[in-house]
């Protein structure tokens, strides 16, 4: 063949030329991904507003941001968030606590309703100015909406992941009432905007981050798109042949034993089988993220009988064997495990504030111990709610309540 174009001169391959294979080491490899994951953008690093998002390879390199939406119609709540959890001691980054900004103070107060959402930026970066990035958020919430708000925001730093938390009245400077977010902005927009924020301040990440982080999914305690693959590779049977696995190999190998280690799945003969469920507990945990602790600590039940607990399951009895904090970042979320003492049932109940026992005409504090009955009553305004009472007492507590 000609090597070049308009080359007169033909050169022929040997019949006994063997193309030799390189060796790879880990370092090679590494700093292939690294090459194959970094963007290629224009201009600065420091990006601009009105991002699209820079990708290759469908890879998104914007900084990451975690969003949670909470939701109260509670004035006791809305007056303790302000007045406590956002400026309780030790948030701030000097220990001391955390300072108020947003809405002026007095003004917020006076306008005060018992409706209040309270929203949680967490970016992954450490280097984000979270005022900046918070007031840009409302802003472009406020825009977005249609809505003035009466706000308030604090930057906790108590956490391994530095977060505001943005407190909004329920009711507007223009006396409108907030009925709520649609999904679709919380969903989306929320967490879209709040990414290009971060980007605007800092960057694209790195490839080397990126890769990283596709590290640390091998690890993760919730559903993950190396998940999807696996589902797929274990089909109606769910069951995974290790020398069927043929694309991205290793980190679904990986994936698979850290999935042995938290239970969701067990290994014989060649083959990992997925436990029942599994990728659902994986969901659970994300929403509620003591839900898979939660099943390894049941004092009764077999792990695999752990259910969320919803309206649907009626009246609930049983032994609280294990009260959780599902979150540091929300003040008043918990849960609570009931099991019965035959080990046949196990219920994982989320709670949106401290769990409280009803004793005949008293309300204290849940402790573990104790035997329960529980229902979920629908309120006034349609809204499922669990109440614990003490097991003799639950026809006197159905009668008052019915």
């Amino acid at each position: 063949m000609r090597h070049f174009l308009f080359e007169t001169k033909e050169y022929r391959i040997s019949p006994y030329f063997k193309r030799q294979k390189k060796q790879q080491d880990s370092a090679v490899a590494l700093a292939k991904l690294i090459k194959r994951l970094t963007p290629r953008t224009r201009g600065s690093s420091g990006g601009s507003k009105g991002f699209i998002g820079g990708s290759r390879h469908g890879v998104d390199t914007r900084q990451k941001c975690t969003v949670k939406v909470h939701f109260s119609k509670s004035g006791e709540a809305h007056r303790k968030q302000l007045e406590e959890y956002l400026v309780r001691e030790g948030t701030d980054i000097d220990g001391s606590r955390a300072k108020l900004y947003g809405t002026n103070p007095e003004e917020y107060r006076e306008n005060m309703v018992d409706k209040n959402f309270r929203i949680i930026l967490s970016p992954q970066s450490d280097k984000i100015n979270l005022k900046d990035m918070t007031e840009q958020f409302v802003k472009k919430l406020e825009q977005q909406t249609g809505y003035t708000f009466y706000w308030q925001a604090a930057n906790h730093y108590n956490t391994a992941h530095p977060h505001a938390h943005i407190l909004i009245n329920g009711k507007d400077k223009n006396g409108k009432e907030i009925k709520r977010f649609p999904p679709d902005i919380v969903k989306t927009f929320m967490r879209e905007y709040a990414r290009d924020i971060c980007t605007s301040q800092v960057g694209y990440r790195t490839a080397y981050e990126i890769a990283v982080e596709k590290e640390k999914e091998l690890e993760a305690r919730r559903f993950t798109k190396i998940d999807q693959n696996i589902k797929e590779l274990g089909g109606d049977s769910g069951k995974v042949y290790t020398n069927l696995v043929y694309s991205d190999r290793q980190r679904i190998l990986t994936r698979l034993e850290n999935l042995r280690k938290i239970g969701m799945c067990t290994y014989d003969k060649g083959a990992y089988h997925l436990t029942e469920q599994w990728d659902e507990n994986l969901k659970t945990n994300a929403r509620y993220n003591t839900f898979l602790t939660a099943r390894t600590e049941l004092k009764f039940t077999d792990p695999s009988k752990l259910k969320v607990y919803t309206g649907e399951h009626g009246t609930i009895s049983g032994k609280v064997t294990k009260i959780y904090k599902l979150d540091e970042d929300a003040s008043d979320n918990h849960a609570i495990v009931v099991e019965s003492l035959d080990g046949k049932s196990a219920f994982f109940v989320p709670l949106y504030k401290a769990p409280e026992l009803i004793n005949g005409k008293d309300k204290t504090r849940l402790k573990e111990g104790e035997m329960v009955n529980l229902k979920a009553y629908e309120s006034q305004k349609g809204r499922l709610t669990p109440v614990i009472f003490k097991k003799q007492d639950k026809q006197d507590y159905s009668r008052r309540t019915g």
